[in-house]
């Protein structure tokens, strides 16, 4: 599995014993600087179990906003230094000036995937002839690693997605791995999926996670709490050349790969009943009530109280208890598809959804022909009749683009496409025809309900899709404070 040669890459043996000199100092938590942050999803996990957030840098200002309000509440002697905005990124900060005087003992981050994801990858060849390559996007985890580089804080986290894997034949994941380990870091990768940590959400990000070699502490995965399994139809292309999990407990590892264990007696994973059944039902679409003018954020109560733990845990966050429902619990207005949500069948993606609306457009011809009121076929107001009722797009090119969440389930992926139409996400529940809200799409990322979010509905459904899920961020983080020595904050499995 590991030979030696291998061994300053992933080493399980490593000795138990801390250098002298590097034990956690006495009294003060560890410090951690998040790079490419967004909203604060991975600082969230990472702060809840047990770190001070020191500083924070991404591009997005707005993002930078609701990094800086949060953080702001949850250490209040200590908010975090926030970098946002083009003219604060890595390509314009100095590594030095974002520490400060003092290296972060831990570095997270998650330099932007859409250029390693199998979507970018297409559109981007798609655009222009250097595609891929020529993407600069593809470069930034390099700026991650000058950071390292320059700090040499005690750990690394970095996240990415899994077609990192493969790239043209090239298999980026090994190169991040071997360069960190040429900075001198024992590190290993792991392909993590959120559901099995208490996140009613089927998500799979890699993870590359990095223990200084002075320390002489191997880097570990965190074991899984629930499930494991993954529901039919969500196996992803890259799992071709990806392992599969041994229900003994580990993967059966490749070269630089983590072995991930499970726990004696998982939890079942958490649905999305479980995760938003106890909001607010929301039907004022339904009576013609056009969306807010101004701020869309109006309070909508609890529905009751929380009938589950997850539920439980979104309304009662360490350092951000709800103390008021949360106020950004609203739907996209689509007048014309509430009636086809409502008949889809929970699982129903685009071909059903398209078919359901055809179905409509037929009854509405039937009864304007009884009326002697029916339009010609083909003609101009028979193609306006037929827009009321039925969506534009190619069902054969946009299998996903509707899809009805089913109740029982976790939720499949919420993604940063959600700041342009929340269609890939439909509620289960038939009676209220609609979207997710904003505030759902949070609970299914596991943020808390007293997380807020800035900037416009587009705004707030993007840095919700492109963050990492606290609750993965905290085993992640529990499990790397517990290696290096450090107390644990809080416990937050949700069961």
């Amino acid at each position: 599995m590991i030979t030696p040669k291998h061994r300053d890459i992933v080493d399980p043996d490593a000795a138990e014993t801390i250098t002298q000199g590097m034990l956690p100092m006495l009294g003060r938590l560890p410090e951690v600087i998040d790079l490419f942050s967004g909203a604060g999803g991975f600082s969230l996990g990472f702060q809840a179990a047990g770190c001070n957030i020191r500083a924070a840098v991404d591009l997005d200002p707005v993002a930078g906003q609701t990094f800086r309000q949060n953080f702001t509440t949850l250490q209040p002697r200590h908010p975090p230094q926030v970098f946002a905005g083009p003219e604060h990124d890595l390509e314009h900060l100095g590594i030095e000036e974002i520490a400060g005087k003092r290296p972060p003992e831990i570095v997270i981050g998650g330099p932007p995937c859409q250029a390693f994801s199998r979507l970018g990858r297409g559109k981007l060849d798609s655009l222009n002839e250097a595609g891929f390559v020529g993407d600069p996007r593809n470069q930034l985890f390099r700026k991650f690693l000058e950071a390292i580089e320059c700090w040499h804080p005690q750990a690394v986290v970095m996240e990415n997605v899994p077609g990192m894997l493969s790239v043209g034949g090239v298999n980026y994941a090994e190169e991040v791995v071997w360069e960190l380990a040429e900075l001198g870091y024992r590190v290993g990768y792991a392909v993590l999926n959120s559901v099995w940590y208490g996140v009613p959400q089927y998500r799979e990000r890699l993870f590359f996670i990095g223990v200084r070699k002075d320390l002489k502490k191997a880097p570990l995965a965190p074991s899984i709490t629930h499930g494991p399994h993954v529901i039919e139809g969500y196996r992803q292309p890259y799992r071709e050349k990806m392992p599969t999990l041994n229900f003994g407990g580990i993967w059966e590892l490749n070269e630089g790969q983590l072995a991930v264990s499970i726990v004696s007696r998982p939890q079942p994973v958490v649905t999305v009943s479980q995760a938003l059944g106890d909001l607010a039902v929301l039907t004022d679409h339904l009576a013609g009530v056009p969306f807010p003018r101004g701020d869309f954020r109006q309070p909508h109560g609890y529905r009751g109280e929380p009938h589950s733990a997850y539920a439980n845990l979104m309304r009662g966050w360490p350092g951000l208890s709800a103390s008021a429902p949360p106020a950004d619990h609203v739907a996209r207005r689509t007048p014309r598809d509430y009636e086809t949500f409502r008949r889809m069948k929970h699982g129903d993606r685009y071909p059903e959804a398209v078919k359901i609306a055809r179905q409509r457009f037929d009854e509405e011809v039937g009864r304007l022909r009884l009326r002697g009121l029916a339009p010609l076929p083909g003609s101009e107001s028979w193609n306006d009749l037929e827009a009321r009722f039925v969506p534009p797009y190619d069902k054969d090119e946009f299998l996903d683009k509707w899809r009805k969440l089913f109740p029982d389930l976790p939720s499949w992926t919420i993604p940063a496409h959600l700041a342009k139409d929340s269609y890939s996400h439909i509620h289960p529940d038939s009676d209220q025809a609609r979207m997710i809200s904003v505030r759902e799409a949070a609970r299914l990322q596991s943020f808390p309900d007293a997380f807020p979010f800035h900037g416009n509905m587009g705004d707030c459904f993007r840095q919700i899709g492109n963050a990492v899920p606290p609750l993965l961020a905290w085993a992640i983080a529990a499990a790397l404070l517990e290696s290096l020595g450090y107390p644990a904050r809080h416990a937050l499995v949700a069961v």
